[in-house]
């Protein structure tokens, strides 16, 4: 019973595997070029890679603050979390995001974030 199955396995996987290359299911305008660039029309949802120093970060950060009466805009701290080049402050960003969905709070992350700011020479009030 074995043997059928598997003569019909190898049928499959060699009609498979031979043959002339399929064509692409993109516009022609829509593929890369040959010269290695990118596609003409980019995909519309990944966004450009960018990076936040220390600095720029704690000043977006202070002026949220400021914009929201003191309260952190979770965007933004995802916002920081994820783009800052400095680890500690981006899990320091992370901990505030992950505190304020569980508790609607986070007042240790937010302390430890006006700490590292202070560091950087951006003072950020408390409320």
């Amino acid at each position: 019973m074995k043997a059928p199955l598997v003569a019909v396995a190898v049928a499959v996987l060699a009609a498979g595997c031979g043959g002339a290359p399929q064509p692409s299911a993109q516009p022609s305008s829509a593929r890369q070029s040959p010269a290695g660039q990118s596609p003409a029309f980019p995909d519309a949802t990944a966004s450009a890679p960018f990076s936040l120093t220390r600095l720029e970060a704690c000043r977006e950060l202070r002026d949220d603050l400021a914009r929201n009466t003191g309260l952190p805009d979770i965007p933004m701290l995802r916002r920081i979390a994820d783009h800052v080049s400095a680890p500690r402050m981006a899990a320091y960003a992370r901990t505030a995001v992950r505190d304020i969905d569980h508790t609607g709070v986070a007042p240790i992350a937010l302390a430890l974030l006006r700490d590292e700011c202070g560091r950087a020479g951006v003072r950020i009030p408390r409320r």
